[in-house]
Formats: structure tokens, sequence, C-alpha cells
């Protein structure tokens, strides 16, 4: 015979633990910010671009992202490419974004750099590698107004706030330069693109949930 006098205490417990099963599973509770990559124009600080034939089903497949951009802008003399990109499922995008987007591409993590304009964005920096051309990628993620340098960090400091509330987009930011120089990356054509995307990105007005 089963015992019930610890029954109400166990069944708090499981009803505890099924919140957020609930909040993800069922309501799919997301907290909207009414930001979106559309509104990063076409032209960044005078320099004109065009869309790459990347696919909205890569894209889906890759980062479980509907709401993106992708474009080559001219930089000076260098063909810069830009991904922006949002997304609900923060790992897909902090976890070495570069591996999907670079992928014909030998990648390499070299640290972190700072913009004197922007001290307060960590940037991520990448260098490439395709037999012998040599080049740098440059990335920024953007978490609830905040730009993140440790993704780990990132990750504890925000797994109980997201085991309770409604998940919040994350939005990554990534100006790759295939045959740039890799020296000074902070101040690169790569870099100078990415920092444009953001203050335009930065530049809309948050609208009322949607």
């Amino acid at each position: 015979m089963i015992s019930t006098r610890h029954a109400a205490s166990v069944a708090l417990v499981l009803a505890l633990a099924l919140i957020p099963t609930a909040i993800h599973s069922y309501w799919g509770a997301v907290a909207r910010d009414g930001l979106s990559t559309s509104n990063v124009p076409s032209i960044l600080d005078g320099m004109s671009s065009t869309p790459t034939p990347r696919k909205a089903v890569w894209v889906m497949n890759n980062f479980q992202s509907e709401d993106w951009i992708e474009r080559t802008y001219l930089a000076g003399t260098d063909d810069v490419v830009l991904f922006v990109g949002r997304s609900y499922d923060p790992k897909r995008l902090y976890h070495h974004p570069e591996l999907a987007l670079l992928r014909a591409y030998e990648t390499e993590p070299a640290g972190i750099a700072y913009a004197a304009s922007r001290p307060d964005v960590p940037l991520h920096i990448v260098t490439t590698k395709r037999q012998d051309q040599h080049g740098v990628a440059v990335y920024a993620l953007l978490y609830d107004g905040q730009f993140i340098a440790n993704p780990v960090a990132f990750q504890l400091k925000t797994s109980a706030e997201l085991l309770v509330g409604g998940r919040k987009p994350m939005t990554l930011f990534m100006a790759s330069d295939l045959a740039g120089a890799r020296d000074r990356a902070a101040d690169s054509p790569a870099a100078r693109v990415l920092l444009a995307a953001i203050a335009a990105f930065e530049a809309q007005a948050p609208a009322a949930d949607r």
C-alpha cells in the first residue's frame, strides 16, 4: 500500500517541473521586442549591397530563424558578406556560427577585439582560409540589449531565467571578408560593415509586442 502522506508535496513538485515544458512546448511563450533584421538598410555608411543566394530553408535548418538577411556590401575594394539573423534558440547562433556560415572555408577563432568607436561591442574574430586565400570574419551577439563576450557565461546566467520565462531573441551579426587582411581586424572593412549594421539595427524604435 502506498502512503498518501506526502502526496500533496509530490504533486506540487511535479507541477513545478511541468512549468518549463508548458511554457515552451505548449504555450510557445516568447518575449517579442518588435525589432527586425529587415530594417537593416541595403546601403550602410555609403556602402551598397546585393542579396546573396542564401535560402530560407537553410537558415531555418541551421539557426531556427525566419528573421534574417544576407547581403554582399562593397566596402572600398573589398566584398564583405553580412549576415544578420535572429532566433529564439540562442545556442544555434552563439555556438560557432562560422562553422555554418563559412562552411566551405577552414576557420580558426582568433579571440575578441574592440573597435575604438564601439568599445561596448565584443567583436569575435575568426580567420579564414581556402586553398591559398586568407581572410577574416567578425561577429557579434546581441541579447536583451546586451552584447555577449562569453557565450558559456551567458548560458549559465540565463539558464534559470529561460526555464520559467518566455524566450527572448538573440541576434547574430557576422561580416566576412574572405580576402581581407587579418591584422587590425577591429578596423577592417568587415568590422566597418558589421558596426554599421549594428547601429542601424539599434536605431529601430521598439514596437509593441505583435
